[in-house]
């Protein structure tokens, strides 16, 4: 069985998070969500709460398990579940990523699929104006 992780916030799930998710899924068998618990998002106001994240990815058909990330990154998880293959978006190519020396040393190949809009900020402005 492949094993494909994919780690995020997903704080106001969208459709966008729905492509990336549903892309990440053919990369193999298994699809496990890594989600960002609430004390490391710091970047912008929650919409939702870890538990309530945690709960909207779990009712997707495509994803097959979901965990709460206990780190400021994703490390800890990929050393638990030892995917095969590890998901991000496009904005994510051709960068270094903090866990991209745990990925290597593990021989995770690195996927991406292709950003779709709109981004939760995108829609938090539509609704204020």
């Amino acid at each position: 069985m492949k094993i494909v992780l994919v780690h995020g916030v997903f704080d106001l799930l969208h459709e966008g998070h729905l492509e990336h998710l549903e892309q990440a899924k053919k990369f193999g068998d298994y699809l496990v969500v890594s989600v960002v618990n609430d004390r490391y998002v710091t970047k912008r106001k929650q919409i939702y709460n870890e538990k309530a994240r945690v709960r909207l990815l779990k009712s997707l058909r495509c994803v097959d398990l979901v965990m709460l990330c206990n780190g400021p990154g994703p490390e800890r998880v990929i050393r638990h579940v030892k995917p095969d293959v590890y998901v991000r978006g496009t904005d994510y190519k051709g960068k270094r990523m903090p866990e991209s020396d745990l990925l290597d040393d593990l021989r995770v190949k690195v996927n991406y699929t292709k950003s779709m809009p709109p981004r939760p900020t995108d829609i938090i402005s539509t609704i204020c104006k």
